[in-house]
């Protein structure tokens, strides 16, 4: 009987409770706009730039000489000798 009493009791008093429930989502939101709007106020911007996500595309030539340096490099690495581990070590005179 007592616990009846007490439980409505506790959900009388729930509601009139005014405090509203957390909405944690809602708050991380928010606090990422006002960082968005910190930086874009430190950078003197109204709003954030136009994003331009296409690269020019590489001359030929560029990237012809690129690809062959790095065959010469592959070349090169096949051709040396494998390192001496006692090579590694401080030696002694």
């Amino acid at each position: 009987m007592e616990l009846a009493v007490l439980l409505a009791l506790l959900g009388a008093a729930r509601a009139l409770s005014t405090c509203r429930s957390l909405d944690l989502e809602a708050a991380r939101r928010k606090r990422i706009e006002a960082v968005r709007g910190q930086i874009l106020s430190k950078l003197r911007l109204s709003a954030p730039p136009g994003f331009e996500p296409e690269t020019p595309a590489l001359p030929e030539e560029i990237r012809a000489l690129y690809n062959s340096t790095q065959e010469l490099l592959r070349q090169r690495a096949r051709l040396r000798p494998p390192d001496d581990p006692e090579e590694y070590y401080a030696k002694e005179l």
